[in-house]
């Protein structure tokens, strides 16, 4: 049997890319497939399947920081390796995805609706 190793490719936690979103108009690129997103969503990110990717990859920015995010890290690692390839210079993978994402308390939409939670380390407003 064959083992798929996970590409190497810059990382980024979830809570620093939240704050580079807020703070400096990074962009956040979920690869998940339309079916995933009816069962959780992050606010405010730009959607395209990592299947669709390389067709709709000049929709994305190469002036800001692009991150990269799907349901476990693996899809967007790959994800990442493809935008390297192809030119962008300002793209991480965000490490451990959508799971690690709602698990440091990060804003989530489930069923329409945004969980609006703190973000570890920052006082409430």
């Amino acid at each position: 049997m064959q083992s798929h190793s996970v590409p190497d490719v810059p990382q980024i936690d979830p809570a620093t890319a939240w704050k580079a979103v807020r703070d400096e108009g990074a962009v956040i690129l979920d690869v998940r497939e339309p079916e995933e997103l009816d069962e959780v969503a992050i606010p405010d990110v730009t959607h395209i399947p990592l299947g669709q990717l390389s067709a709709e990859s000049d929709e994305l920015p190469r002036d800001r920081d692009l991150f990269v995010i799907c349901r476990s890290g693996v899809r967007s690692a790959y994800a990442t390796q493809f935008l390297m390839q192809s030119g962008f210079d300002r793209v991480r993978n965000i490490t451990g995805g959508v799971i690690d994402w709602a698990q440091a308390g990060l804003p989530i939409i489930i069923d329409g609706e945004t969980v609006c939670v703190e973000v570890p380390g920052e006082p409430a407003s």
